[in-house]
């Protein structure tokens, strides 16, 4: 879906909806006369995202669960599988407003839902900051919207220096989903960087989120012998093109990627048959690595795996930063009062499990970048370039 469509599509879903929610444009506080404090999350907890949703949902349940109290009063959490839909992200908003005196809100996950989620909120000035939402309009939305992660165009820019100025590569072909907004995005800030480097894109074919045959696609890559190909799209997609990239004549160069690639791993631990060489010394950017030394992040990756009895992906990592950010602001504040927790959010200094964050004028973060690189099937930490 193009990015103008996208947009239109969740500002009409918005609009929509807006006609049978209840107003509350005159309101600044929520949940001001409860005994705790209450945090609203939604996400895709059901279907073919929800391993998105459900990783971040644990994050935030732990950032909760390990600082309990704010204000002196409990923390509580309302989470809604929204099924990565904007109606049902927006209906879950309305409902935590409207009715369950919520304080803020850590959401949407998918950035369709996200975007809804913050062009409704900016009616009423709930503080809300999504966790993953990477499509650059949620947060010029409204001032009340933040994003713990970076956007689609900064890791398409980072991609493109990294393989530019890192690896030297001089000619990248793409791969992109043509019915994803994520990937297009990503995939166009690629390309704009990569030529004003100086760089050459030298082909740049499209597929449909539907197909699983990509050989006509990679045999006209192959004809322009590119020294990369960059595929920007979630990594179980990936690995089905992976598969065919050596059966169509492209050898022995790298794959890049973005931050959709993380959780392949979990490709090859639920089926050790797996072929990890399709991806081998693969390059991606991520949020956060697990080999990071920082106590701040081996401290999350402990805690992390005791409780659910897996590694964290980046999206875990977001939705804990995402969640801690918000404690802190309503703490910093004094109240739930949604001004005074937005101005908190906006002179943020963080230092998370996904870097040190703060803030620029749109409410996106400022923060480092993790590059990864595959070996054996297992993503390493290569470099960490500073925001």
């Amino acid at each position: 879906m193009k990015l103008k469509k996208f947009i239109a599509l969740a500002t009409a879903t918005v609009m929509s909806l807006s006609m049978v929610a209840c107003s509350n444009t005159q309101t600044t506080t929520q949940g001001a006369n409860s005994d705790k404090i209450i945090l609203g999350s939604m996400g895709p907890l059901t279907g073919e995202n929800a391993i998105y949703g459900i990783t971040t949902s644990n994050g935030i349940k732990l950032a909760i669960e390990e600082k309990q109290t704010v204000l002196n009063k409990p923390v509580e959490l309302l989470s809604v599988d929204d099924k990565a839909d904007q109606t049902e992200a927006v209906n879950a908003y309305n409902k935590f407003v409207n009715n369950d005196g919520v304080t803020a809100v850590i959401g949407a996950v998918t950035s369709s839902a996200a975007l809804s989620v913050a062009i409704t909120s900016a009616k009423d000035g709930t503080p809300v900051l999504t966790p993953t939402g990477t499509v650059p309009e949620i947060t010029t939305s409204g001032e009340n919207v933040f994003r713990a992660c970076y956007t689609d165009p900064f890791q398409g820019e980072i991609m493109a220096k990294f393989a530019f100025e890192n690896l030297g590569l001089k000619k990248v072909a793409i791969m992109q989903n043509t019915d994803s907004s994520y990937s297009e995005g990503i995939a166009n800030s690629f390309i704009e960087k990569f030529q004003e480097l100086g760089g050459e894109i030298v082909a740049s074919e499209g597929y449909k989120q539907a197909d699983t045959d990509f050989k006509a696609q990679l045999t006209k890559i192959s004809s322009t012998t590119p020294e990369a190909l960059f595929i920007p799209d979630y990594y179980t997609k990936v690995y089905l093109i992976a598969n065919q990239v050596k059966d169509t004549g492209i050898k022995d160069i790298p794959l890049l990627g973005c931050d959709g690639w993380d959780g392949m791993n979990t490709i090859f631990e639920e089926d050790a048959s797996t072929d990890t060489s399709v991806v081998e010394n693969a390059y991606f950017c991520s949020h956060f690595s697990l080999e990071d030394q920082d106590p701040a992040v081996q401290n999350f990756v402990n805690n992390y795996k005791a409780k659910y009895g897996e590694n964290p992906t980046s999206f875990a990592a977001l939705g804990y930063d995402a969640t801690n950010i918000m404690l802190n602001a309503i703490e910093t504040a004094g109240s739930t009062d949604s001004k005074a927790i937005v101005e908190a959010i906006k002179n943020t200094d963080y230092q998370g499990v996904t870097g040190n964050i703060k803030f620029d004028e749109n409410g996106d973060p400022i923060k480092s970048v993790s590059i990864l690189r595959i070996e054996n099937g297992e993503s390493k930490l290569f470099e960490k370039i500073e925001g």
